[in-house]
């Protein structure tokens, strides 16, 4: 039984900020029940459970890579705990705020790039950005905990779409679930995943206007 979805915040306007979470560790189904709520030509931002927002103007910010790649796929943050190294930022190690903070208004004000990772081994999902429209043309979210975040990017990169990561948009990631090895061993894997092993770093950046 997925447990219902937590902080929805229901709106008629472009974005819903939304943190599903599964008693069953079956994500991909709680971000499907999460969607059914977004309004019709709407997007959702999903924020995983274990990370916060490190600048007050992250909302404005996510609308501002919207409105510039309105026909975007999916978009994501840079983080300090992730696999791909070309979406990390900031200090692996460190749990202080202040820090990260100060992280999030560097990169709000120097860091104004969307990074083309269609073509990678997939974004790491800390945040996820995506329209109901192109939720609903891929079928949704499939079953699973890992790689429920890499199967949707090759999902809209197969339906041509880009994918990208908002650089100037940074999360501060504890990575409660990945990082420990029991829960992971445990959890649900979304099958056929080709996610990771050799891959080029992205080096295609637009600038935001």
């Amino acid at each position: 039984m997925i447990s219902p979805v937590a902080g929805v915040t229901r709106r008629k306007g472009w974005l819903v900020p939304m943190q599903p979470y599964s008693l069953t560790m079956n994500y991909g189904a709680a971000l499907n029940e999460a969607m059914e709520l977004v309004p019709e030509g709407a997007w959702a931002c999903f924020l995983d459970h274990d990370a916060a927002w490190t600048t007050r103007d992250w909302y404005r910010q996510i609308l501002e890579a919207i409105a510039f790649r309105p026909d975007a796929g999916l978009f994501t943050a840079c983080t300090n705990r992730i696999a791909p190294n070309w979406q990390r930022a900031g200090d692996w190690g460190s749990h202080d705020m202040d820090k990260h903070r100060h992280v999030g208004k560097q990169r709000a004000d120097h860091h104004r790039f969307l990074l083309d990772a269609t073509d990678t081994k997939g974004i790491g999902g800390v945040v996820l950005v995506i329209s109901k429209d192109n939720w609903r043309s891929v079928g949704g979210f499939v079953d699973g905990l890992r790689c429920v975040d890499h199967m949707m990017h090759f999902a809209q990169r197969d339906r041509g779409r880009r994918v990208y990561v908002m650089e100037h948009v940074y999360v501060y990631h504890a990575r409660l679930t990945s990082g420990d090895s029991k829960l992971a061993l445990a959890s649900p894997v979304a099958a056929n995943c080709p996610c990771r092993g050799d891959e080029e770093t992205p080096k295609h950046r637009i600038p935001l206007p």
